[in-house]
């Protein structure tokens, strides 16, 4: 007897094992199915709420990005699985929470962007909070967003304000140089009203007109200065600065557990304890055949 025929036999032989215990198997899937159905029913409906965070770009004085806490999704995960973060997460969201019952109920997954063949993380965590109750899954998510922001922007915060004082005292010094332009031009206007002569005119004019012309340097100067400070400010509010990007709402509908799922997946299990309990059904019966024999 050849291989083909042998494999043939046997498999011929394992269908004709399912058929004959066909009922077996049906009334498990259906058991399954009922228990799936059963149990998800029983079970409490769980709701997931979801917030999202941009953790901002660090960039250097040019404009372009580098490596920092800011551009680290990794580092803001791990933040957000902190116990001192979680603790003040549960106490923000102003609910009976506790930070070990928030840690198991909360998710984090930090999006990637794929462009042709290089993928890279975008600096953006989204949180999931379920639970039972769907206003506290909320309240989490929000305060797990409002606490990573607060603890991820402390530096942006101050750079913001370094900058702002720059800018300010940029636009004073700015002005000061156009207030001292503006009355050497007053005086120069002066002197051309008045009498003299030419040479004695001109004598009188040189010290304005080197005010004119040295202010008129420093106000370039400092025009160029203040708006690269008015970008790099720009780049720190809108790029580097940590946000929450949305906020997570009170769920319509639950998330879990799933009813055709769960009917599904004991359906399943019971086709496969179904199939398992046929062959077993086959073996005894071919154990207990040659002890019948014998006996008669």
């Amino acid at each position: 007897m050849s291989t083909d025929d042998a494999t043939t036999i046997d498999v011929g032989s394992w269908f004709a094992t399912l058929l004959r215990n066909w009922w077996v198997i049906l009334g498990l899937v259906v058991l399954g199915a009922v228990v799936g159905g059963v149990v998800t029913l029983a079970a409490p409906k769980q709701y997931s709420a979801t917030s999202s965070v941009y953790i901002g770009q660090t960039t250097d004085a040019n404009g372009n990005p580098m490596a920092g806490l800011n551009s680290n999704s990794k580092a803001a995960t791990q933040l957000l699985s902190s116990q001192a973060l979680l603790n003040e997460a549960a106490k923000k969201t102003g609910m009976k929470i506790s930070a070990s019952k928030l840690r198991k109920q909360t998710t984090v997954e930090t999006p990637s962007s794929t462009v042709k063949t290089s993928t890279s993380v975008v600096n953006i965590v989204v949180i999931t909070v379920t639970d039972t109750n769907k206003k506290r899954a909320a309240a989490a998510a929000n305060a797990l967003a409002a606490v990573l922001v607060t603890h991820i922007s402390p530096g942006v915060d101050e750079k913001i304000i370094l900058l702002e004082q720059q800018l300010a005292t940029g636009k004073k010094g700015q002005a000061a140089s156009v207030a001292r332009s503006t009355a050497a031009q007053v005086g120069l206007a002066a002197i051309a009203r008045g009498g003299g002569s030419a040479a004695e005119r001109a004598a009188a004019s040189a010290p304005y007109v080197a005010i004119v012309q040295a202010a008129a340097t420093e106000q370039e100067a400092l025009q160029s200065a203040n708006q690269k400070t008015e970008l790099m400010l720009f780049i720190a509010r809108q790029v580097e600065q940590p946000r929450i990007l949305q906020e997570a709402a009170v769920p319509d509908s639950p998330s879990g557990p799933s009813l055709t799922l769960n009917v599904a997946a004991g359906a399943l299990a019971g086709l496969v304890i179904g199939i398992v309990l046929a062959f077993v059904r086959r073996r005894l019966a071919e154990r207990g055949a040659p002890a019948a024999a014998a006996r008669a």
